[in-house]
This record gives structure tokens, C-alpha cells and sequence, in this order.
């Protein structure tokens, strides 16, 4: 390899790696946070506190035989964890609870439990 070739090659690396990368900034948030009331269905008072153990895995409702999850915490930082209800005819339906900080009527900080809404529509394929 010629010399002059060298030369450059070389100088074209270190000048690459010697430039830092230029800054980004998002200009449209991924996620948000609103202390609003979410609007979502809320969970019963009386399912909080079994939501929130992390010990609990089984919740006996009447209609529905309720399987839980580990618990988690959510990209917003929220504490959540799948539910997996199983009805009378033996069909399953998965959600997602999360606890959900807010600023309720009264101007107070409070929180509860919500179910967030299903997002997945189908998990079959689609032919093509």
C-alpha cells in the first residue's frame, strides 16, 4: 500500500471517530403523563390492595377466575401487572392494571387502580 494512501486512510479514521454525534431532542413526547383522571375503567376498592401485593397471584371473582402477574413497573413508572381472567366456558381474556396517580375533583393527589384498554385487536396472522 502506497504510502500516501496510508496516510490518508489513516487520517480519514481518526478524524471519523475524533466528532461527536450531533444532539437530537424529541420534539413529540413517546410517552406522557397527565395528572388528570385517567379515563380508563376503574378497578373496585375492594381488588386494590390484592393488586398491589406482590405475594397475590389469584383473585375469585364471581364471574371470573382471575390469574395475576408479577408486578412491574411501566415505562411511566407506574406499578402494574397482567390480569388473566378466565370466565365459566373457560374463555381467556388478557389485561393490563396499573395504579395511576391523579389529581381527583378535590384538588388532592390520589390514585387507584385502572385497567388499561386492550391494544392487541387479534393475535392471528394475517394470509398474504
Amino acid at each position: 500500500m502506497p504510502a500516501k494512501t496510508f496516510i490518508f486512510l489513516s487520517a480519514l479514521i481518526i478524524s471519523g471517530c475524533s466528532n461527536k454525534p450531533r444532539e437530537v431532542t424529541a420534539s413529540v413526547p413517546l410517552v406522557s403523563f397527565s395528572q388528570d383522571k385517567p379515563n380508563k375503567k376503574e378497578i373496585p376498592l375492594q381488588y386494590w390492595s390484592r393488586l398491589a401485593d406482590p405475594l397475590e397471584r389469584q383473585i375469585q371473582h364471581n364471574r371470573y377466575q382471575i390469574q395475576l402477574s408479577e408486578l412491574y413497573l411501566s415505562a411511566l413508572g407506574l406499578q402494574c401487572r397482567e390480569l388473566i381472567f378466565t370466565d365459566k366456558k373457560n374463555k381467556i381474556e388478557k389485561r393490563i392494571a396499573c395504579e395511576i396517580p391523579f389529581v381527583n375533583e378535590n384538588n388532592k393527589q390520589d390514585k387507584a387502580w385502572f385497567i388499561e384498554k386492550q391494544i392487541i385487536e387479534s393475535s392471528g396472522y394475517v394470509e398474504l
